[in-house]
C-alpha cells in the first residue's frame, strides 16, 4: 500500500467531486433534460472523481481514503464562495478547521 499515492488520488478525486457538485448546482437552475450541458458536465466530472477514488482505495485502507476525502467539503465551500458568491460565516470556517484537524489527526495515527 502507498498512502502518499492514495492521498494524491483522493485529493484529485475531491477536486473533481467539488466541481461536479458545482455543476450539478448550476445545472439544476436550468431545465433538467439531456440537453443541459452543465448537468452533463457534472456527471462526467463525477465519473472522473469516482475513478480516482477507486484508485485511492487500491492504495490505502478505507478509513484513510474516506476520511481524507472529506476535504471535498472544503473545496465545495471555496467554490460556492468564489463562483456562486455564497456567504462564508464563522460556522463554516470552524467546520473547515475541524475537517482539516480531523484529517491531520487521522493521518498521524498511521
Amino acid at each position: 500500500m502507498n498512502i502518499s499515492l492514495a492521498i494524491l488520488f483522493i485529493t484529485i478525486s475531491s477536486v473533481f467531486g467539488a466541481f461536479s457538485t458545482l455543476y450539478f448546482k448550476l445545472g439544476a437552475a436550468q431545465k433538467i433534460n439531456l440537453k443541459n450541458k452543465k448537468l452533463g458536465s457534472a456527471i462526467i466530472l463525477a465519473g472522473f472523481s469516482f475513478i480516482f477514488y477507486i484508485y485511492a482505495l487500491k492504495q490505502a485502507p478505507l478509513t484513510v481514503v474516506y476520511l481524507t476525502g472529506s476535504v471535498s467539503y472544503i473545496w465545495v465551500i471555496i467554490l460556492a464562495k468564489t463562483i456562486l458568491k455564497e456567504r462564508l460565516n464563522y460556522l463554516k470556517l470552524i467546520g473547515i478547521g475541524l475537517i482539516i484537524t480531523g484529517v491531520v489527526i487521522m493521518n498521524l495515527v498511521l
